[in-house]
């Protein structure tokens, strides 16, 4: 299992500083800085997750509050209107502007129902699991409902592949959650791969879209809590994925983007072979 500087900074120099002394060739020292450097990146990124999560905590909480009273009120104004109203002209009106309150209170119930998901710990089952069928069903269900593009298994998934060690469920809704939005970055009639990358250490997921890329000023907030592009969306997709992979001493990454598509990338470790 992988250490990351948060654990222990000390301990973590070193290790770093001992694989690069074990490398056997420049590539191999230049895949130790890149692994390091991405390990990092990641660490910041969850310093700047928990302060999000601690602020969207207490937010939920103080929204939930008024959320309820006006609530409770539009119903117990709804009542009081049919009661006394009787056939008044004005009844349908004024039940109009009721049920509109009504269904405001419950979208904003709804994003904070979100908002304290998003803040939960979960507890990870970390276990040996075969990665093939996770992101065969990732792939499966992403494409409901999303016609129109093709998402191609690459050759990586061809022969054995090791296990990871990872929390099954989370794992399938990280791979979904990039599938996702991988098919809705690529234009009609485009297509989407997701290949797989063996390494001892760890294997890769490589999800590859045809879209027009990621633009720059986007880039540096993919992954902060509840920025989108999206009008209707959360923005929770991908910073939930970056807990959920550090939890499993794994990283997601945006590898490359361009004109041409963008590349993500979803690493977990390779699970210890038994003996």
């Amino acid at each position: 299992m992988s250490q990351l500087p948060t654990d222990n900074l000390t301990s973590y120099i070193e290790r770093v500083v001992s694989r690069a002394a074990e490398a056997r060739d420049e590539a191999e020292r230049r895949q130790v800085a890149t692994d390091t450097a991405s390990e990092v990146q990641a660490c910041m990124n969850a310093e700047r997750l928990a302060a999000a999560s601690r602020m969207a905590a207490w937010l939920a909480h103080q929204i939930n509050n008024p959320l309820g009273t006006i609530s409770g009120n539009a119903q117990l104004l709804a009542r009081r209107l049919q009661r006394q109203s009787g056939e008044g002209a004005d009844l349908p009106v004024c039940l109009r502007y009721v049920e509109g309150i009504q269904s405001q209170t419950e979208r904003c119930a709804l994003i904070t129902g979100d908002l304290l998901g998003f803040t939960r710990h979960v507890n990870l089952e970390l276990r040996r699991v075969d990665i093939r069928p996770v992101v065969r069903e990732a792939v499966q269900l992403a494409q409901i409902g999303r016609g129109g593009r093709e998402v191609i298994l690459g050759r990586g998934f061809e022969g054995e592949i090791p296990c990871v060690l990872a929390d099954r469920e989370s794992l399938a809704k990280v791979v979904y959650e990039v599938i996702v939005n991988a098919i809705e970055a690529t234009p009609e009639g485009g297509a989407i791969t997701v290949d797989a990358v063996k390494h001892p250490r760890w294997i890769t997921v490589r999800v590859t879209d045809s879209g027009p890329g990621i633009r720059r000023q986007v880039l540096r907030k993919a992954f902060d809590p509840f920025f989108s592009t999206k009008e209707k969306a959360r923005g929770l997709g991908l910073t939930t994925g970056l807990e959920l992979m550090r939890q499993m001493r794994g990283t997601i990454r945006i590898e490359k983007t361009g004109p041409s598509g963008t590349v993500v990338t979803i690493r977990a470790p390779a699970a210890v072979p038994r003996g």
